[in-house]
């Protein structure tokens, strides 16, 4: 779920691009902003720059970053009881 003020920064991310056009993304998403900034960027790069080969890779860091975060979540004790449906 995304709080409120999340949603406002994500839409201050997406009038500014995090990194000019041309640098490549960083190889890896370490937080969740990140992985929000990255979605904006490539909604960006289909629909301002017309570079769907970048948009297709920073959106494969994304699908990343999510396996990671969900294979945390599962080893978490709390989460013990709850199984994830795949």
């Amino acid at each position: 779920m995304i709080r409120r003020g999340r949603l406002i920064k994500a839409r201050a991310i997406a009038d500014a691009p995090a990194c000019p056009v041309g640098d490549p993304p960083p190889a890896v998403i370490a937080t969740e902003d990140e992985c929000l900034e990255q979605i904006l960027e490539a909604f960006r790069d289909v629909a301002d720059r017309d570079d769907i080969h970048q948009a297709a890779a920073r959106l494969a860091r994304v699908q990343e970053w999510i396996r990671r975060a969900a294979e945390l979540a599962a080893a978490d004790p709390i989460f013990a009881s709850i199984r994830l449906a795949s």
